[in-house]
Formats: structure tokens, C-alpha cells, sequence
């Protein structure tokens, strides 16, 4: 039997801060529980229904803030969010090299930090 693998091509951490989001122009709030180099999953009890296009204002606890485009690919609510937290998994669309590159460093230096 083959081990199992990711279908993940960057790293994830947990995480735990406010992210602000525009979905046309209309502001929400809602709490990252999760980040990786290539999405986010977000915290909340009506998602945006997948496919939908969002503008995340994200700052990293260790100071470094970008703006990105993401779309939501996945909705967790219902029967099911009883195990994991009702939200919505968002991919990064168009986060720039030195942005995916200082996301990736909090990444690793908090990975580094809980070993």
C-alpha cells in the first residue's frame, strides 16, 4: 500500500488572526484558522458560495501585510462542520513572488518555533 500524499504544494500552519475581505466592495471581517502558500481558510458561518472572487487584506503577526486576490474553492457548512469550523477555503489567485515568499518564511519560522 502507497503512503498517503498531499495534493498541497505549499506548507500550511495554523493560525489564529482577523483577516478583512471585500467581496465587491463590501467589507467583511472573519478569522484565519488556517494559511499556506497557496490559500487560506477562513472562519464563517455564511460563506461566500464557491467560485466567488475575493479581495483578503492579510497581516502576518510578524508584520509583513499584503493584498491579495483569492477564490473561494471550498464551502464547509451544514452536518458535516460539526468537526471542522463552518468557512471557506480560499486559493490565492495573484499573490506576487515577495509576497508568497514572506508568507512562506512566517511559515516556516513558526514551524521552526513549535518543533
Amino acid at each position: 500500500m502507497e503512503p498517503a500524499t498531499s495534493k498541497r504544494e505549499h506548507p500550511r500552519r495554523t493560525l489564529r488572526i482577523t483577516i478583512r475581505y471585500f467581496q465587491w466592495n463590501e467589507p467583511h471581517d472573519a478569522v484565519a484558522l488556517e494559511i499556506g502558500g497557496g490559500g487560506i481558510f477562513l472562519e464563517s458561518l455564511a460563506p461566500t458560495p464557491e467560485g466567488s472572487l475575493l479581495t483578503l487584506r492579510i497581516s502576518l503577526p510578524l508584520g509583513r501585510s499584503f493584498t491579495v486576490l483569492g477564490r473561494v474553492v471550498r464551502t464547509v457548512q451544514g452536518s458535516w462542520a460539526r468537526s471542522r469550523k463552518p468557512g471557506m477555503g480560499i486559493q490565492f489567485v495573484d499573490l506576487g513572488a515577495a509576497d508568497r515568499l514572506a508568507l512562506l518564511d512566517y511559515i516556516n519560522s513558526t514551524a521552526l518555533l513549535s518543533a
